[in-house]
């Protein structure tokens, strides 16, 4: 039987990647992720929103990237793993069932999955992509961070439900089908994120990942390996390269070349290259970012669960500046840069942070199995509503 073949797309405002990558058996390692294509698309500068964009110019984008990619890893992609970063909601759902003195079991979680409560989430306008149990209560009295296995009358399970609209996930479906490739998933970006960058010990203990992208910053809040809530600012880099331009009236693009020679500089180099006319600017919109950063973590329900660990990454997370600010606001707590863990590959590449939700599509695809798993080649297309219903019921 050949290897696995793990596919994945990542949609976002800078650009559309491919990864394509093999999963390998190694004796003393056990299975691990081998990459063995890469493959992307720049966006536009302006652009902040990918499909805001005609639908011939974002195909063209999917087209290179998967060609890139294929010829990299010399093979042909027939289904994909692919991550969204937009329209995205949270909902908390409260669920309770009758145990009736039993030995609680897997079952009795998962059968939040058939009850009302979860499929009055599927509505007109939207469909649930992830559910994350966050926490449990046993007999309305004991919490538990895993009931299973304890004898009870009832078992109180809190969960958090990421959603998205229909109509965006149409657009994404009707992109693959034009491909002829088949969805497995779609992915939250900002889950995908934490699931590459963050280390068993972090996601277990709890840990913030800042992902600084184009045209926001989302910050996860992930405890006991699930991810228990985020926030949203609405500041990214593109407002860093907006600023220099509006201020200094130069072009977009000139501010992006600016922007990102200021994010890899220390002070010294910035003024050796004569960029301090324009590292005023976009030092005070670093430190509004780090500042609104610290103060949504800080006045978050599960600060004091999380704010132990934080980890940055994203687009914007090469910013030596952003990188400063942040730990000095955040001086209490252990502070890293964010890079890919449990994948094999060039580390130009698993070191990038903005590369970090693509990967962790990767480690996604790896640790859930799908209802089509058995045989792709033989298996109908299906709709994407069919896929995540699916996926949820035979968790």
């Amino acid at each position: 039987m050949g290897q696995k073949i793990i596919s994945a797309i990542d949609i976002r405002a800078d650009k559309v990647i491919c990864l394509i990558a093999q999963e390998l058996q190694i004796l003393d390692k056990g299975k691990i992720l081998q990459l063995i294509g890469i493959g992307t698309s720049k966006l536009k500068v302006n652009c902040l929103k990918p499909f805001s964009m005609e639908t011939d110019e974002i195909k063209n984008h999917l087209d290179a990237a998967i060609s890139k990619a294929e010829v990299d890893a010399g093979i042909k992609i027939s289904n994909v793993y692919v991550s969204i970063s937009e329209n995205m909601k949270s909902d908390y759902v409260e669920f309770e069932n009758k145990i009736s003195g039993r030995i609680i079991t897997e079952n009795d979680i998962k059968s939040f999955f058939e009850d009302t409560k979860f499929k009055r989430l599927y509505t007109e306008t939207d469909e649930p992509l992830h559910s994350f149990p966050i926490s449990y209560k046993v007999d309305n009295k004991k919490s538990l961070s895993d009931p299973i296995g304890v004898k009870a009358e009832t078992l109180h399970t809190k969960w958090h439900v990421i959603s998205t609209s229909k109509n965006y996930l149409s657009k994404i479906l009707d992109l693959l089908n034009n491909q002829d490739i088949s969805l497995k998933q779609i992915v939250s970006s900002h889950y995908a994120s934490s699931l590459a960058v963050l280390s068993d010990e972090e996601a277990d203990n709890g840990a913030v990942s800042i992902d600084i992208q184009k045209n926001k910053t989302i910050i996860s809040y992930t405890f006991d390996n699930q991810l228990i809530g985020y926030d949203t600012v609405k500041v990214g880099t593109y407002n860093f390269s907006n600023d220099i331009s509006q201020v200094k009236s130069i072009s977009l693009e000139e501010a992006e070349i600016v922007r990102k020679q200021i994010d890899t500089m220390n002070s010294q180099r910035i003024y050796e290259k004569k960029l301090e006319k324009y590292f005023e600017i976009y030092s005070s919109r670093a430190e509004e970012l780090s500042n609104l950063i610290k103060n949504i973590i800080y006045k978050s329900k599960f600060s004091y669960l999380v704010s132990n660990n934080i980890v940055l990454t994203g687009y914007g997370a090469k910013s030596l500046t952003m990188q400063k600010f942040i730990k000095n606001q955040m001086c209490d707590s252990n502070f890293r840069l964010g890079s890919t863990k449990k994948i094999n590959g060039s580390k130009t590449y698993l070191d990038n942070p903005s590369l970090a939700s693509a990967f962790g599509l990767l480690n996604y695809a790896a640790n859930h199995n799908m209802e089509g798993d058995k045989d792709e080649s033989k298996s109908e297309k299906k709709s994407v509503f069919s896929v995540v219903y699916n996926f949820f019921r035979n968790l």
